[in-house]
């Protein structure tokens, strides 16, 4: 598990004017285009960035290759977002929202998507970077767009298509620390309407070394993903599709107390065991599967467009200990289907969009059988003045929701919720912008209505989480400086959390818990992020682009006295816990056309945090965990270029944790220590 660096705590704002008016001289007719990339998470619809009043952050192609990332969760982190990772499960935090436990959808409060649609989970390990184009986060509540469990934000995962031209082909193979090997492949290509894009990779690590512990017995990671996308263009406008993705994770993880290994051998006398050898286990394994249909258009001149789709598929969970038949008892499924049409009016005036969502989860988790159903309506538009300088954006949406534990009584809900904005450019290389959004999340089947007596008892007044979230920011882009400044502040209700419960009646010997609701509690901050290309600003044949974003969250306040956590040492605290104050990375990319090298160097931060004791000597209870950094480096360099139609092939050098620094989000769970790749790519192209 990968962390960021905060480093220095100084103020974005001046930071960002400062290096403007340095590099204002150097070159004003070099201008980036980030202002005007094309994104299609915000509202759905293709618009340039320019016009989109919350904070997005796009991470392309480019950055995906030059980083060390295998899944999309190793990406993350290193854009300086919070995440956690526990043998084959990775969730992450935007802004202080996000469960860091719970690996379905439909009970996360981040959403995830792959090319707009859901797929029944919120475990980012499970996808992997082998034919992503790109991936776009919005920061904060997109309910409107997306409806249940977008309060944080949404990640949207776009894959590639195929191309008119020659066929794209890329291999990789690799070998590193800890018995780990890689494989990637890639093909694309388009030819007569037709287009197809598949990305495939495998990777294989065994027991992992940390930095403080040495080897962690059985906590090796397997893991096989692969994304495929077929396309017809039946003319320029109009396209149908197929597309289909598959991730498979395979982990152990050591069954004593949770898995947690232990921390030093006098844990053995607070009955945690350090790990070793002989200690018991469990064999895991997830999987999610997903089918779509897909059909867009649009006229000649692109003022009217429209699209459908519907896609299907399942996330499995299992675990067992060796020599044990994959009980049952041991097994969750959801099964996911999800609908999607909406059309759209592209004026220079005013923009408008409509949709309708349809999504359905069956579950069969554990012992309990649910279904959770849902059908939401919504509308968007823009509004363009002062020469398309200052637009106005606004949307609603209405969702009705039903919740039923098989063989019980169904609950049921009506949520409608708002988004309005602006954002002006008062010259073309800065925007001010500003937004007001509201998002929700229904309360899952087995949070309302229990897991059948295993671990949760049922709560039939849970009510769904809400927030209201304002933003003030500002994004500056010119002379190869892009840069942006974000500040937040969400009133969150009714946040949805697993208490104690011994009024329960509970089997297995697991203790009761039950969801229960915080009334208030508020989340605030700065967000901010810059790069410059020193290299192109000066008109360089070379690229050195220093970077570095972050998140401060300088209120984490949990206002429901009530619910507050006690430390330790018995003194209670109104701080939400397992968030941190500050997330950051930074680095510097260099690259050189003539020597045919690439590198990055990125450093990943996590500061203080509560956190539970899991796997330590102190007595139970929270208690102040210390930040940590990870940085990491990569390297690229062409070594043959085999002429002509033969291609090229390059060596590809990764280390991980470069300084064997000490990272662990969860007390108990420690991340990798220092360890090294090193593999051969063939591209053609």
């Amino acid at each position: 598990m990968k962390r960021r660096n905060a480093g220095k705590q100084g103020a974005m704002a001046t930071a960002v004017a400062g290096i403007a008016a340095f590099a204002a001289p150097l070159d004003a007719s070099a201008q980036e285009a980030t202002l005007n990339t094309m994104v299609v998470t915000a509202s759905r619809a293709q618009e340039s960035k320019r016009e989109v009043s919350s904070n997005v952050t796009v991470i392309t192609e480019s950055d995906i290759k030059a980083s060390t990332a295998s899944t999309v969760a190793d990406i993350m982190v290193e854009q300086g977002f919070n995440a956690v990772t526990t043998g084959d499960t990775t969730n992450i935090q935007i802004r202080g929202f996000g469960n860091l436990s719970m690996t379905t959808e439909y009970e996360n409060t981040v959403l995830i998507l792959l090319n707009g649609r859901r797929t029944g989970t919120s475990n980012l390990a499970v996808m992997g970077l082998g034919n992503v184009e790109r991936i776009e986060i919005i920061r904060g509540p997109s309910a409107v767009q997306y409806g249940s469990s977008a309060l944080g934000g949404v990640v949207n995962i776009i894959t590639k298509q195929g191309k008119e031209g020659k066929p794209v082909i890329s291999i990789e193979a690799g070998l590193g620390s800890d018995h780990m090997s890689r494989e990637k492949l890639a093909l694309s290509g388009a030819a007569n309407g037709f287009d197809f894009a598949l990305g495939a990779s495998n990777y294989k690590r065994g027991d992992v070394t940390t930095a403080d512990f040495g080897r962690w017995y059985h906590s090796s990671v397997k893991d096989t993903m692969a994304n495929l996308d077929l396309g017809y263009s039946f003319n320029k406008y109009n396209r149908v599709g197929i597309g289909y993705n598959h991730g498979d994770i395979k982990s152990d993880l050591s069954s004593t107390n949770g898995g947690i290994r232990g921390d030093a051998p006098s844990a053995w006398s607070a009955g945690y065991p350090v790990n070793d050898r002989d200690n018991p286990y469990n064999h895991y394994h997830k999987k999610v599967k997903n089918t779509a249909l897909t059909y867009a258009g649009s006229t000649e001149d692109r003022k009217y467009d429209w699209s459908a789709t519907y896609s299907f598929g399942d996330y499995d969970q299992v675990y067992w200990s060796p020599g044990q038949a994959r009980r049952s008892s041991n097994k969750s499924r959801v099964d996911t289907d999800f609908f999607n049409a909406q059309g759209g009016y592209n004026g220079s005036l005013i923009s408008v969009s409509a949709g309708l969502d349809r999504y359905t989860y069956d579950i069969d988790a554990y012992t309990a059988k649910s279904t959770m159903e849902d059908t939401g309506a919504y509308a968007t538009g823009k509004l363009r003045l002062l020469d398309e300088r200052l637009i106005f954006s606004a949307g609603l949406r209405h969702d009705r929701y039903t919740n039923k534990n098989k063989g019980d009584s169904s609950h049921k809900e009506n949520q409608t919720t708002g988004a309005v904005g602006a954002a002006f450019l008062p010259i073309k290389w800065l925007k001010l912008r500003a937004n007001y959004a509201e998002g929700f999340k229904m309360p899952s089947p087995s949070q309302v209505g229990g897991d059948g007596g295993m671990y949760y008892a049922p709560n039939p007044s849970l009510k769904p989480e809400k927030n209201k979230t304002y933003e003030f920011g500002a994004d500056f882009n010119w002379n190869h400086v892009d840069a942006g400044l974000t500040w937040f502040h969400s009133s969150w209700e009714e946040k949805i959390i697993a208490l104690s419960y011994p009024g329960g009646v509970c089997t297995g010997g697991y203790g009761c818990y039950q969801y229960q609701n915080i009334k208030k509690s508020e989340l605030a901050g700065v967000e901010g992020s810059i790069k410059w290309d020193v290299g192109k600003a000066f008109k360089q044949n070379y690229s050195l682009a220093p970077y570095a974003s972050f998140t401060w969250l300088g209120t984490r306040k949990n206002k429901d006295e009530s619910r507050w956590f006690t430390t330790y040492d018995g003194s209670l605290k109104k701080v939400l816990p397992n968030t941190p104050e500050w997330m950051a990375s930074f680095g510097i990319d260099y690259a050189h056309p003539g020597y045919k090298i690439k590198s990055r160097l990125n450093a990943n931060h996590s500061g203080k945090r509560y956190t539970n004791n899991y796997g330590s000597t102190r007595p139970s209870g929270y208690f102040m965990k210390g930040g940590g950094t990870v940085v990491n480096w990569s390297l690229e360099k062409e070594l043959v270029d085999l002429g002509g139609p033969s291609g090229t092939l390059t060596l590809r050098t990764e280390v991980i944790n470069l300084f064997d620094s000490s990272n662990e989000m969860y007390w108990g769970y420690p991340g990798a220590g220092r360890s090294f790749y090193i593999g051969l790519r063939y591209d053609y192209k």
